[in-house]
């Protein structure tokens, strides 16, 4: 994780001072953010929250700025592409939040619900994508007779096998 200006401070003294980097902060498994049962209705709050999930250094998901961090809890993928643009022999996924991330179709896999989901960052970020995403991904996508679900681009092509749990 890159540094912040309070990561000095450790968990006890925030405590001792009344302070948590605990928050009821959500990401929802569809990619929304919520404040408790509330859901983060700004726009451009719900970007930068996009764009500043990380991972601690024990694996949980936070929130880092350059002054602070907070966790926050992940109900699905951390990262979601709301959209998709086929760049030549290449697919570029839209990330909310504005970040822009290469699609590696080897790492394309579907859940039990047929949710398309794919590897991002360094290989373990779940990368969710939107139906939007999928729709724009459409002239890339096949089904055949028996069910196989594949992506093809660029003279490749790649199965989509059904996982259990999309996440791994």
């Amino acid at each position: 994780m890159r540094p912040t200006k309070s990561d000095h401070v450790s968990d006890a003294e925030l405590e001792r001072l009344g302070l948590s980097r605990e928050t009821n902060l959500v990401l929802d498994r569809e990619g929304n953010f919520f404040a408790g049962a509330e859901p983060v209705a700004h726009a451009g709050i719900a970007a930068g929250f996009a764009r500043w999930i990380e991972r601690s250094d024990a694996g949980r998901y936070v929130l880092r700025n350059d002054l602070h961090y907070v966790y926050l809890d992940v109900q699905g993928a951390p990262l979601h592409a709301r959209s998709a643009r086929v760049e030549g022999e290449g697919v570029v996924l839209e990330l909310t939040g504005g970040d822009e991330e290469p699609l590696r179709p080897e790492t394309l896999r579907r859940d039990p619900e047929g949710v398309l989901y794919a590897s991002g960052r360094d290989g373990t970020w779940a990368i969710r994508l939107a139906p939007r995403a999928v729709l724009e991904l459409e002239s890339c996508l096949d089904e055949d007779a028996e069910g196989e679900v594949t992506f093809a681009l660029g003279g490749q092509r790649f199965s989509i096998p059904e996982v259990a749990d999309p996440l791994l």
